[in-house]
């Protein structure tokens, strides 16, 4: 449901995009990537081991404020190993003082080990290969390590998109998710909204019942 509302969203901007700046994507992007804008979203969850299409992004509307921006996200897992793996790679292009420029952070389950075995988000220069992205900013890929609070991958891919989107717009997009999408017939989302966002002072009766979800959020 989530990958759904993020694809419908992104592509409602893009096409928008397209319509001032034709080549937005093609400039920002350099070629590398394609918009993901298949049908066969909602077999994800079906498939124990997959991914995205490789190099075809999912994309995102960007902050109000970086409108010549591009922002993608990629994901891939693997349920049938143990420890499972989930891997969700949120990517920015823009433009930076005349310069193009690709910053990116993988959100991770945890790992095998005790070193990185919590749920997490580190910075990469690849974009769900090892091949680098062009004009990836120099940084290293495996330092920070940051702790997310999550304890499950719904809980995980909620927090990116809050990384993202910013508290204001992560209640909007929840908000239209519960009202179009059938939001509160899922426990586990709602969940995840209310741990990410504590969200106490928000009346969600017009939407769904979330108060005891949130509570727990708490």
């Amino acid at each position: 449901m989530i990958l759904e509302r993020l694809k419908t969203e992104g592509l409602s901007w893009y096409r928008r995009a397209a319509r001032d700046d034709v080549d937005l994507f093609e400039r920002r992007v350099s070629g590398n990537f394609a918009v993901f804008d298949g049908g066969e979203i909602h077999l994800i969850g079906r498939k124990p081991v997959g991914c995205l299409p490789s190099k075809k992004i999912l994309i995102m509307p960007p902050l109000g404020r970086e409108k010549e921006s591009v922002l993608g996200m990629w994901l891939r897992w693997n349920f049938a190993a143990d420890p499972f793996e989930f891997r969700l790679f949120l990517g920015h292009w823009s433009e930076i003082d005349g310069s193009k420029s690709f910053i990116a952070f993988r959100f991770e389950a945890p790992e095998q080990g005790e070193e990185h075995d919590f749920y997490h988000c580190q910075p990469c220069r690849n974009f769900g290969d090892k091949e680098k992205v062009p004009h990836a900013v120099p940084v290293s890929e495996h330092f920070p390590t940051v702790p997310v609070n999550a304890s499950n991958i719904v809980e995980l891919t909620t927090c990116a998109i809050m990384a993202v989107l910013g508290r204001k717009d992560t209640r909007r997009f929840f908000q239209k998710m519960m009202r179009d999408s059938g939001f509160s017939t899922s426990n586990s989302i709602r969940t995840a909204y209310a741990r990410c966002c504590k969200e106490v002072s928000v009346d969600f009766s017009r939407f769904a019942p979330l108060k005891d979800e949130v509570a727990v959020g708490k």
